[in-house]
């Protein structure tokens, strides 16, 4: 299938607010520029990444599909589980226990996506599938017992923006991409960024990552939890779409990035943890020189997209380069 520069557009800039954003997270307190960043990148990256996911899947019709899906995400995943708990333990003597079922930081995105696969065999009604996941979701934050155990909070929390994407169809992101609608989009997205300066709180970012229930978000009664993250939806949904507008059409100098997104996402850990644990961290606080930290992300991205970094990164997981 030829490829189309919109989505790869999409999935790199992405790529890049995904890296940012695990770059500024140990930074949130030090700055509430750094902080209003980082909630408004959180309020739309995944559920945008997560709903073009969603576009290009397809339901589990046979063992061929269900085998397919366990090669490209659960082996790269359990592969990667076992490095990374490696890594840290021994390199930066972190002390943290291997379980293959709670996932290592960014690696609950592999294993939610298989979930999310599994699951569009469920939630197969264009009429009442998105509801139905809405209303399990708002459910599932009075269960405590859902937690980062196989990802299980996220996937729910996250799962009705990849059925959005998988219920979509080309003619809906041709309407997207009119350029009226790119107006709209900046519009929305200036309202949140000033919506977030103003009134954003560090708080908010557990409601954005969707792995606690009520009753670790909330002081007090939890009641009324499900409106708090009805509320999350509506900004998420808001953001996702203003972002999907004012994404560029045509082929641009970033576009090939957008064809692996997958060997960044999974790689750009190894080199943002050096970076945390080195001095860089501590010269910014005390310098103030948070541009620092957008330059660390762009450099993690230029290292990882280069050929040959990409061909034994391909390598390794077992994934043929495409670009």
């Amino acid at each position: 299938m030829k490829r189309d520069p919109y989505f790869d557009n999409a999935k790199a800039i992405l790529i890049v607010l995904v890296v940012l954003g695990h770059t500024l997270a140990r930074m949130v307190e030090e700055n509430e520029w750094i902080l209003t960043i980082y909630l408004f990148v959180f309020s739309f990256h995944m559920p945008a990444f997560i709903l073009v996911s969603g576009y290009f899947s397809r339901k589990i019709k046979s063992k061929k599909d269900f085998w397919m899906l366990i090669k490209k995400i659960l082996i790269p995943y359990a592969i990667f589980q076992v490095i990374y708990t490696f890594y840290y333990q021994k390199l930066f003597d972190e002390p943290i226990e291997f379980s293959i079922l709670t996932p290592r930081w960014a690696l609950w995105f592999l294993i939610s996506l298989f979930c999310w696969n599994i699951l569009l065999s469920i939630f197969t009604s264009r009429k009442y599938g998105i509801v139905s996941s809405i209303i399990v979701s708002l459910i599932i934050g009075y269960i405590g017992e859902v937690s980062e155990w196989l990802s299980l909070s996220r996937t729910f929390f996250f799962f009705p923006f990849f059925l959005i994407g998988h219920f979509l169809e080309k003619n809906h992101f041709e309407w997207v991409k009119k350029q009226r609608n790119a107006l709209i989009g900046w519009g929305v997205l200036g309202l949140i960024f000033a919506g977030i300066y103003f009134f954003g709180e560090s708080t908010w970012r557990e409601w954005f990552y969707g792995r606690l229930g009520y009753k670790e978000l909330m002081e007090g009664p939890i009641a009324l939890g499900f409106v708090y993250k009805l509320i999350v939806y509506l900004i998420m949904g808001a953001a996702t779409y203003s972002f999907l507008c004012i994404v560029p059409r045509k082929q641009t100098f970033f576009t090939e990035i957008g064809s692996i997104t997958l060997v960044i996402y999974l790689f750009h850990m190894f080199i943002l943890e050096y970076v945390y644990n080195s001095f860089i961290y501590e010269w910014i606080k005390e310098s103030g020189q948070y541009y620092v930290l957008l330059a660390i992300s762009v450099t993690i991205i230029f290292i990882l997209s280069r050929k040959p970094i990409v061909k034994v990164e391909c390598m390794l997981i077992g994934m043929k380069m495409k670009t």
